[in-house]
């Protein structure tokens, strides 16, 4: 019977069923038959970090020596891993020196993870420390291992040491996988080195890695952010020719690069190609588009694109109303400005502090005060908090409509 609840526990842990193993658990105790394996309460503490329960994991943790059983390297793991994706940083390194100090070795996954963690926040001083400390301790590093610290480098701009780590990699018999190679390229394409970010592109074809839809999409991003859009659609075509599919993604990245090099055609058939293929446009792809003809005060052409949106099943957000105020805004269109804050209101949806702000601006310069305090108001019950600047530009209208301050406005903010 003992073996019975543990193994019970593991399977109903590993189909999802967290909550019915730990009922199963509690007869099991109060049968007498509560005795338990470190998998199965490994199992538990990780069933209950996927669903977010920390505490309920904690609470099986503290349990196991209770039930005679020590937590091992795995169990420590599993909650570690569980508060840093939570966003319970300090309560995963505390228990992970509660771990070492309870004379548990760490294994190639805590590595792994912490060093991961300490990479997310930029602290890559002490994952280098983990990483280097890792053979030491008996740990093998993996390919895991070397692309957490890899990408941590890239992210905060450290290119050569990343490279460097790569050739570490490398001479160490360790084969960089697809990720490796997608990292550094993505990481040289950000920093604008396109030669360095071609050269891996090649090494990674040479090697007998096939590029992948997202290495494509790094190199082409990396292309466009540097305004080489010629070499961006050779990338393109390249990547069509491999008979990968593009993604929103990629589309996206060209439909954004064109607009912004005012290629507005060659924009709108990307848009084009991309509903051909069988994606549909979401409102980042329309947004890269509004911003540019708002940008360019071509108001009718971006009221029409906007308008389409919702014919096409994509519902205008807060960017987008947004971006058409302030497309308004520069044209001096203060009821077209207002109705779309209405409109926006109306959708449940709360324009931002400067879209209320140019919109007041706006009628106060018309000398349409009643409707600038209407929106005074709305700002307010919108919970905005309105900047002095916006009371003073309607107090100042009024006064030089009157040709005197009038002591009698009062406007409370």
């Amino acid at each position: 019977m003992a073996a019975t609840t543990a193994a019970a526990v593991r399977r109903l842990c590993a189909s999802g069923a967290v909550r019915s193993a730990l009922a199963v658990l509690a007869r099991g105790a109060k049968s007498g038959d509560a005795a338990m394996d470190v998998a199965a309460c490994t199992a538990l503490v990780h069933g209950h970090c996927q669903r977010g329960d920390l505490a309920e994991a904690r609470r099986v943790f503290d349990m196991m020596p209770r039930l005679g059983v020590a937590p091992n390297e795995v169990t420590y793991t599993a909650l570690i891993h569980g508060y840093f994706v939570h966003g319970r940083r300090d309560s995963g390194l505390a228990l992970f020196e509660e771990m070492r100090s309870g004379g548990v070795e760490p294994n190639l996954y805590t590595y792994n993870c912490l060093i991961g963690e300490w990479c997310r926040t930029g602290e890559l001083e002490r994952a280098r420390r983990l990483f280097d400390e890792m053979p030491v301790k008996g740990a093998v590093r993996n390919v895991v291992s070397y692309n957490t610290l890899i990408a941590g480098l890239c992210r905060h701009g450290k290119l050569r040491d990343a490279v460097r780590l790569f050739e570490v990699m490398r001479r160490e018999g360790i084969r960089p996988s697809t990720v490796t190679f997608n990292i550094l390229v993505d990481g040289h394409g950000k920093a604008g080195n396109m030669s360095n970010a071609l050269r891996l592109f090649n090494q990674m074809k040479a090697t007998g890695l096939s590029p992948s839809a997202v290495t494509y999409n790094e190199l082409i991003a990396g292309f466009c952010r540097v305004r080489d859009m010629p070499r961006a659609i050779r990338a393109f075509s390249d990547m069509r020719e491999r008979r990968l599919a593009p993604t929103k993604v990629t589309y996206t990245t060209l439909i954004d690069a064109f607009a912004k090099e005012n290629e507005m055609d060659k924009a709108f058939e990307m848009l084009s190609e991309m509903k051909r293929a069988g994606l549909e446009a979401d409102a980042q792809s329309y947004g890269v588009l509004l911003h540019a003809l708002c940008k360019e005060g071509k108001m009718l052409d971006a009221r029409k694109l906007f308008q389409s949106m919702e014919s096409k099943g994509v519902k205008p957000n807060n960017v987008l109303y947004d971006m058409m105020i302030y497309g308004y805004g520069r044209e001096g269109s203060s009821y077209k400005a207002l109705r779309l804050i209405e409109g926006m209101r109306k959708s449940g949806l709360v324009p931002n502090v400067a879209s209320y702000g140019l919109t007041i601006r706006l009628l106060c310069n018309e000398g349409k005060f009643q409707e600038a305090e209407a929106l005074i108001d709305d700002m307010e019950s919108a919970g905005l908090q309105t900047s002095e600047s916006i009371p003073t530009v309607l107090l100042n209208a009024k006064a030089r409509l009157d040709g005197s301050t009038d002591d009698h406005f009062t406007l409370s903010i």
